[in-house]
């Protein structure tokens, strides 16, 4: 008899999906629990039984699980035919938000809305707009109840910013203003940063790219200046605008206990200070502010971000800023850190925006006013290699996980468990010429700017990391490759 390795192939991951299933229902059970369905709306609080970390690491698991799935039982052509047309998911997506369809949708109640009336109050074509919804339905956001009758489903209702949509017409340009941040962060990511991607085969294949530094954002937009200069340039106020909300829908989906792993504050003496350098407005130190309150905090960032910061604060704990605990610092990472010898230097989110020379002189300038005992803590995307390789977690950097390493045939990785990271990581290299690093590369960099990378934390699959580096002793060299 003929072995059926694809087969067999199959079996195994309906097993794991099978098996997981029901430690997931366990899981509930015992809480007293319900698992959010896809028809139920979002909300933090109904998302919650999924936010624990034991439940998405099952989560995780089924993800990894069911994506190579479809990828082992679909015919071969039609994967490849599939990935090559994502753009036009990405460019619905962008459509519908544009066209208030989420809030138009909200309004009219579960039983959902005809096209006719989805498509008025932006003057679009209704049958072009229904194949748009049919699309995104097709995946799940939103739901066809009858024909050309729209409602939502759970994914869909996270494209709606809460606003009426007399609220919204009144004031288009201030549409995300005041709201989650998430639904600015969906339009971002399907508007400028996708037309950057278009241009990304383009880029990689100019030789003078590398020795510029010009991005596939660069060759979109026709444009000398950065992505950050664009952006604040006037003609893009609307965007710019969407981009500092969007800004705030990360930190929204950040799970909320993402800030305290991985490094043990506790340890810290009583009155330590804690820079956060590039913070923004300061929401991941809000968290630990509110967990320690022995220690101090300083969050540096724009002269800009400043008015921000000061109402994030003052509605969610103004007695932090009161008693001096907390305090803002307006202050460029590319020019010499002002403060010297603090307990901890916190970067998160901050270097995966830059080129290895720009973070090498962001990490220099903290290396500089590092005490000998100073802590510098990393916060970011740790990309995994596809492959199982032992040899990359070698001498000199302890690696703990709170997350079980995946077993064939899953990817080493958690595939589109982790999807997030790698799409990310094109984000970053089109559209600023940053980089979200592997741990080799991430102590190469560090070693490069005076610094030693001593232990990794590795988040959830598709979650940020933690690499925590001391100060390199005076005329010892360190090998950055491990």
């Amino acid at each position: 008899m003929v072995s059926n390795t694809g087969v067999s192939e199959l079996r195994a991951l309906v097993d794991i999906l099978q098996s997981t299933v029901d430690k997931l229902d366990e899981t509930m059970a015992s809480r007293g629990q319900t698992y959010p369905s896809l028809d139920d709306l979002y909300s933090i609080e109904s998302e919650a039984p999924r936010s624990s970390p034991d439940v998405l690491a099952l989560c995780d698991v089924l993800v990894s699980a069911a994506g190579q799935l479809i990828a082992a039982a679909r015919p071969t052509p039609t994967s490849s035919l599939l990935t090559s047309l994502q753009y036009q998911t990405s460019a619905c997506l962008r459509a519908v938000i544009r066209a208030h369809a989420a809030e138009v949708i909200r309004e009219a109640g579960p039983k959902g809305l005809h096209i006719s009336q989805i498509a008025k109050p932006t003057n679009m074509d209704p049958s072009k707009l229904a194949r748009t919804l049919r699309l995104l339905a097709t995946n799940h956001i939103f739901k066809e109840v009858a024909p050309d009758v729209f409602a939502h489903t759970r994914i869909s209702s996270v494209l709606d910013t809460g606003k009426s949509l007399s609220e919204i017409l009144e004031d288009p340009e201030a549409k995300h203003d005041g709201t989650s941040g998430m639904p600015a962060l969906f339009e971002q990511l399907s508007d400028y940063s996708m037309k950057a991607a278009a241009y990304m085969p383009e880029t990689l294949l100019d030789p003078s790219s590398a020795a510029t530094g010009k991005t596939a954002f660069n060759r979109a937009y026709k444009t000398e200046l950065s992505s950050f200069e664009w952006l604040r340039q006037p003609e893009n106020a609307y965007i710019h605008r969407r981009f500092n909300m969007a800004m705030e829908g990360i930190a929204k989906m950040s799970v909320p206990w993402e800030a305290l792993e991985g490094f043990d504050w506790r340890m810290l003496p009583e009155k330590s200070l804690v820079v956060d350098i590039g913070g923004g407005v300061g929401s991941q130190t809000l968290t630990l502010a509110k967990k320690f309150p022995l220690l101090n905090f300083v969050i540096q960032d724009t002269e800009a971000t400043q008015p921000n910061a000061e109402k994030y604060w003052a509605t969610r704990f103004p007695e932090a800023i009161f008693s001096g605990r907390v305090q803002y610092q307006v202050h460029n990472f590319f020019e010499p850190q002002p403060i010297s010898s603090p307990a901890v230097y916190y970067l998160k989110n901050v270097l995966h925006d830059w080129s290895d020379n720009h973070c090498t002189a962001i990490l220099r300038h903290l290396r500089d006013s590092a005490g000998p005992e100073t802590k510098l803590v990393i916060q970011e995307n740790i990309m995994e290699y596809v492959c199982g390789d032992s040899s990359l977690t070698g001498p000199g950097v302890s690696i703990s996980s709170e997350t079980e390493a995946h077993l064939p045939p899953l990817l080493p990785n958690a595939g589109q468990a982790s999807m997030f990271t790698y799409y990310v990581d094109f984000v970053m290299m089109n559209t600023h010429g940053g980089v979200e690093r592997t741990l080799p590369h991430f102590c190469e960099l560090l070693a490069d700017s005076g610094w030693k990378a001593v232990s990794l934390y590795k988040g959830p699959p598709g979650g940020r990391g933690k690499i925590i580096a001391i100060p390199q002793r005076v005329g010892v060299q360190v090998s950055g490759m491990l």
